[in-house]
């Protein structure tokens, strides 16, 4: 994300592996343990070592005292990595329907084979706004219920609020973390801007055909965007 990339105290990372490597060594250490639910403190301990050693490589090489990783995380990885890292902070982003779909439109205008959401097709073949609702709920709820299980470790965001005024968000997020806002001058240059798909521009939205979409996947989407705190949804 370009507004943590402007913190010089933060080593931003992208799929590095660090998230999914914890997961699988905890379950590992389960197998091993023959537990089913918790961690023992041996096991966290070993697995915070494991991933400290390689987060203490990624910080020298960038010359950073904090890492952050921009990740697209199971909620189950996610929760693992809330139990050993307990204080860990997250930014949980979120986008309205609509925009998930002008971007799935729009980066697979010829079929959504091969497309992340292509294994939602199952039940709606040939139905592009269906299976656009089923990913995005899919999505959604899970993160929405783990920002109320770690409500003091979480700060919501929206892609559409990011793509209005970039600054004030940055100004809000760098608050959250504890970092310094000076940084954020970097914001104000002129080249400092957001990709559409980045920014969660919403200026060429596709207009959804709501009747395609079943009733029940209607009503739970409806629902998530009122909880996200989007104008209704669908429009009357």
């Amino acid at each position: 994300m370009p507004v943590l990339g402007a913190s010089s105290s933060l080593a931003c990372t992208f799929g590095s592996g660090l998230l999914p490597l914890c997961h699988s060594a905890a379950a590992t250490w389960k197998v091993v343990e023959k537990q089913d639910l918790s961690l023992s403190a041996l096991a966290i301990k070993s697995i915070r070592s494991l991933a400290g050693v390689m987060n203490a490589v990624i910080l020298a090489d960038a010359g950073a005292s904090r890492w952050c990783e921009v990740a697209f995380a199971g909620m189950e990885q996610a929760e693992t990595f809330m139990q050993l890292f307990p204080t860990a902070t997250c930014l949980c982003l979120h986008r309205s329907l609509e925009g998930v779909l002008d971007e799935a439109v729009t980066a697979y205008p010829w079929g959504l084979g091969g497309s992340p959401l292509w294994s939602y097709s199952g039940t709606h073949p040939g139905n592009t706004a269906a299976i656009a609702a089923a990913y995005w709920i899919a999505h959604t709820e899970p993160l929405l219920a783990f920002e109320a299980k770690y409500p003091q470790s979480c700060r919501r965001l929206r892609a559409e609020d990011l793509s209005v005024d970039l600054f004030q968000q940055a100004k809000e997020i760098f608050d959250f973390l504890g970092l310094d806002a000076r940084d954020l001058a970097v914001l104000r240059e002129p080249h400092a801007t957001l990709s559409p798909a980045e920014a969660g521009d919403v200026t060429r939205a596709t207009a959804i055909p709501v009747g395609k979409i079943p009733a029940h996947l209607l009503a739970k989407a409806s629902g998530l965007h009122a909880d996200l705190g989007y104008a209704p949804w669908p429009p009357t």
